[in-house]
């Protein structure tokens, strides 16, 4: 399975605990969540001014932890709404 979507380099992919999800950091400055079984882009993660270097699920999976070329670390829901 290919899950496309990101306009640049993708540097970091985490599963979710589940399983069902993924989620990616690129030089496009964004995080996506993606459906495993589905392969479809559930939800598009904006904030960073830099490229996101690093991803992870939280153990319940209910947030993702990124760390980007800015400086930062950003918290993010990890509910799969599409957007």
């Amino acid at each position: 399975k290919t899950f496309q979507g990101h306009s640049s380099y993708v540097y970091c992919v985490a599963f979710s605990p589940d399983g069902t999800t993924v989620v990616s950091g690129s030089d496009d400055d964004t995080l996506k969540l993606w459906s495993v079984s589905g392969g479809e882009c559930l939800k598009t993660l904006q904030g960073h001014r830099r490229y996101v270097g690093s991803v992870a699920f939280s153990p319940d999976g209910t947030t993702v932890v990124s760390g980007s070329d800015d400086n930062t670390l950003n918290l993010w829901g990890a509910a799969s709404e599409n957007q």
